[in-house]
C-alpha cells in the first residue's frame, strides 16, 4: 500500500519542487508568474515520463474534446456555486489570499497561465503519472480517491482541497474511460477558464 501511495506522491513532490524553485527565481514577478513558469518547465519533463508509461495511443477526437470541455464548464459552475453557498468559506478563509494571487494579473495572462499551462502540467502529474500508477495496483475507486486526495492536498487550503478532491475524481474517471491524459487536460482547462471569466465578469 505504501509503495502505491509513493507512486502517486512522487510526481506531485517533484512538480512542487520545480514550482517552488521557479517561484523563488521569479520573486518579485508574482506567485502566478512563478507557478506558470514552473508548470511550463514541467510539461516536457512529465510529458516525456507519461509517454514512457503510455503503452498505446488512445483515440481522442474533436467531439471528445467538446464533451470534456462542457464537463469542465459545468463542473466549475456547479461545484463552486455549492461551495460558495455552503458555510465553508466562512470557516476557512485561506483561499482569499490565494485568489488575490491568481486573479490579480491581467485577464490574458490568467487565461494562458491558469487556463492552459498549469492545467496541462497538473494533469500530466496527477492523472498521467499519479493516477495511472495507482490504477495498475488498485481498483478504479481506490486509485481515483487516493490520487484525488493528493491533488486536493497539493493545493494547500481547505476550499481548493474540497474542490480539487471532487474534481480529481471526475478527471480520473475521464482518464480511465478515454485512456488518455488529453481528456482530463481539456476538462481542467475548461474549468479553469470558466473560473477566470466568472471571477472577472460576474463575481464581485
Amino acid at each position: 500500500m505504501m509503495h502505491g501511495i509513493w507512486q502517486a506522491c512522487w510526481p506531485a513532490l517533484l512538480y512542487g519542487l520545480i514550482v517552488d524553485l521557479s517561484c523563488a527565481l521569479c520573486r518579485g514577478r508574482g506567485a502566478l508568474a512563478g507557478t506558470a513558469a514552473g508548470a511550463l518547465v514541467s510539461i516536457p519533463v512529465f510529458g516525456w515520463l507519461y509517454r514512457q508509461k503510455a503503452h498505446k495511443a488512445a483515440r481522442f477526437c474533436l467531439r471528445d474534446g467538446i464533451c470534456c470541455a462542457f464537463v469542465g464548464i459545468g463542473f466549475c459552475l456547479i461545484v463552486n456555486t455549492l461551495i460558495r453557498l455552503s458555510p465553508l468559506p466562512a470557516y476557512f478563509t485561506g483561499f482569499a489570499s490565494v485568489a488575490g494571487q491568481i486573479y490579480g494579473p491581467s485577464l490574458l495572462f490568467q487565461a494562458v497561465a491558469v487556463g492552459a499551462v498549469i492545467p496541462t502540467a497538473e494533469e500530466l502529474v496527477f492523472r498521467g503519472l499519479g493516477f495511472k500508477a495507482l490504477r495498475r495496483r488498485y481498483p478504479f475507486w481506490v486509485a481515483a480517491c487516493l490520487s484525488a486526495a493528493v491533488f486536493g492536498v497539493y493545493h494547500g487550503n481547505v476550499l481548493q482541497a474540497v474542490y480539487g478532491f471532487i474534481m480529481g475524481i471526475v478527471l480520473a474517471w475521464e482518464a480511465e474511460v478515454k485512456e488518455t491524459v488529453r481528456a482530463p487536460i481539456v476538462t481542467h482547462m475548461a474549468a479553469n477558464i470558466t473560473s477566470v471569466l466568472a471571477t472577472a465578469f460576474f463575481i464581485p
